[in-house]
């Protein structure tokens, strides 16, 4: 066989191996961008987080004066503090509040696993929480369980299912079409944190804001996946480990949730969005 003939067919080769990989790589879109379609009939139905953008909008303009302070500049200290510096709602419209409910509840009621849905406007999160036995099914199984090589979005197993740890960590893939929970590392850029202050948690007995205070770099088997850390301890280790980040007042009785996905900057890298939970009452 002559040198160009084996040119010829190495190429040929490789074409076939790279119009496979993107077939697979088609293949998998398609079947995540099916799979969250079927999810429609349970997401929160559009009057509720039409106003859930509208209330976030009017928070974020209010709570534009707090610092955010990049890597590299004098970090804050986190300090345990009851009373808020800004005056913020912790009020939802009874209507909205109900109907958000309902939605976590009939996700839970055709998917057992299903333990809330998560929202942060202006964001592609917007998916149900899912749990199982161990934090592996999950990483390749959409809320079906059905083989999906996105995943879900689910919370650790080590949590109680309707987040009230102090501690509550949520796992999801970072995709490079821009799913699950790649938008989390927008947080690490000051000026989209400052943007994206808040997200909502329902779950089948409440409605959560999240308000958002740090966005960490670590190690994935880093202390702050210790959900038994004291919290004093917890927060000062978070507060150490931000790239961006602000004053967070907290009581002993308050509960936090982080976002954990992967990223690139070191070996075994993970970016990790936290933010308090704010119950929210109807009126």
């Amino acid at each position: 066989m002559t040198k160009k003939k084996k040119l010829g067919i190495m190429a040929a080769i490789s074409a076939v191996l790279l119009l496979g990989g993107a077939l697979l790589c088609f293949k998998d879109d398609i079947a995540q961008e099916i799979a969250e379609n079927d999810l429609e009939p349970f997401r929160p139905i559009t009057i509720s987080q039409g106003t859930l953008d509208e209330i976030t909008d009017d928070l974020i303009a209010e709570t534009t004066a707090a610092e955010i302070i990049p890597i590299g500049s004098t970090k804050t200290t986190v300090t345990a503090e009851i009373s808020q510096n800004i005056a913020v709602s912790e009020v939802l419209p009874d209507d909205v509040r109900q109907s958000l409910i309902d939605s976590a509840q009939a996700m839970n009621n055709a998917y057992p696993d299903a333990v809330g849905w998560l929202y942060i406007p202006d964001s592609s999160v917007n998916y149900p929480v899912m749990q199982s036995d161990d934090n592996d099914y999950y990483l390749s199984h959409a809320y079906d369980g059905s083989y999906l090589k996105a995943g879900s979005v689910f919370l650790d197993n080590r949590c109680e299912n309707r987040f009230m740890n102090p501690i509550n960590i949520v796992y999801a893939h970072n995709m490079k079409n821009g799913s699950m929970f790649a938008g989390v590392l927008n947080f690490a850029d000051p000026a989209y944190f400052d943007s994206h202050r808040y997200g909502w948690l329902a779950t089948p007995e409440n409605v959560y804001r999240i308000d958002f205070f740090s966005c960490a770099k670590a190690d994935m088997n880093d202390e702050l996946y210790d959900g038994s850390t004291p919290i004093n301890e917890w927060l000062s280790h978070l507060s150490d480990i931000s790239v961006v980040t602000e004053n967070v007042y907290f009581s002993e009785n308050d509960r936090f949730i982080s976002l954990s996905t992967c990223s690139y900057e070191f070996e075994n890298a993970r970016t990790i969005l936290t933010g308090k939970l704010v119950e929210m009452n109807g009126g």
